[in-house]
């Protein structure tokens, strides 16, 4: 039970922090978004476990240490690079659809990594996901301008099944060892490793100076600060807790309700079009995801 809360309301905080991301990639390039965030995250959660009294260095094996590290380099680096870049390019809207396709990822990884059984239904649920998304970015092409939105909308697509991919991948390559440690410890490990690997990035690449100068404090810090702490501290505390209070399939179906939240903030606070083909594919994603899960 309490893993499902958790799984639940990290889908509801998440979907509230997409909002304002879509927000503050107005301002900031995704590169400079997500480390600014993990940065965010990194500091909250350090502050979260002196204030606990929990120990930042603990006495953990190495393969602990490190397999954390990569599921951050993974599961945030890249999955939420990605992420950002969808989003500027979709919209709250189909980013919703698209983040779909996290569940049949997860239950494809824990198939292959956790030995869990990979069963018809689960396929064909995956399948309808692949499906709604599809529907979900079509549009009629009246324009030349039109045409090059739709090639934008489709490298966006690609690109956000890319970042679930890498997000499932992330967290169940990890699930053994949630479930002997402390979910603060690590989540600051992989938001650590993220920080990491991200100002590494920024250091050596070509428009560092732009990155650096976007993270200087500025209004759009009303939306990224807000955004950061309930979408990568407290969303993610929950979402990591969630799967190592409860079963990976019983927290990505849960965690797989943020595309329902999404859609509809997406509509009252993003004014974004709640079109037939968006509609018709959210169900599509939902039956996916259900078929997945309680089909066997």
């Amino acid at each position: 039970m309490l893993g499902s809360v958790f799984a639940l309301t990290s889908a509801f905080l998440w979907a509230s922090a997409v909002i304002l991301f879509k927000k503050s990639g107005e301002v900031f390039s995704p590169v400079s978004l997500n480390i600014y965030k993990s940065v965010v995250a990194l500091i909250l959660v350090s502050l979260t476990m002196v204030i606990l009294n929990i120990p930042i260095l603990p006495d953990k094996p190495i393969n602990d240490w490190l397999l954390l590290a990569a599921s951050g380099f993974i599961g945030i680096t890249l999955a939420d690079l990605f992420f950002f870049m969808a989003l500027n390019r979709l919209g709250a809207g189909l980013v919703a659809i698209v983040e779909c396709l996290y569940l049949p990822s997860v239950i494809f990884f824990s198939f292959i990594l956790l030995n869990e059984n990979l069963s018809v239904n689960a396929i064909i649920g995956g399948l309808l996901v692949l499906t709604a998304v599809l529907v979900g970015s079509m549009k009629r092409k009246k324009s030349q301008e039109e045409t090059l939105e739709n090639k934008s909308a489709l490298s966006g697509i690609i690109i956000g099944c890319l970042s679930m991919i890498f997000l499932a991948a992330g967290i169940v390559m990890i699930k053994d060892l949630l479930e002997r440690t402390d979910v603060f410890w690590a989540t600051l490990v992989r938001v650590a490793s993220a920080s990491v690997s991200l100002l590494v990035l920024i250091l050596f690449h070509p428009r560092r100076k732009q990155y650096f100068r976007e993270l200087k404090f500025s209004k759009a810090w009303l939306t990224a600060l807000p955004a950061s702490v309930i979408g990568n501290y407290l969303a993610l505390l929950c979402w990591v807790a969630g799967m190592k209070y409860t079963s990976t399939s019983r927290a990505a179906i849960l965690n797989q309700m943020s595309s329902i939240f999404i859609f509809i903030l997406a509509a009252i606070f993003l004014k974004e079009k709640i079109t037939m083909n968006k509609t018709i594919a959210i169900l599509l994603a939902l039956t996916g995801a259900g078929l997945t899960i309680f089909g066997g």
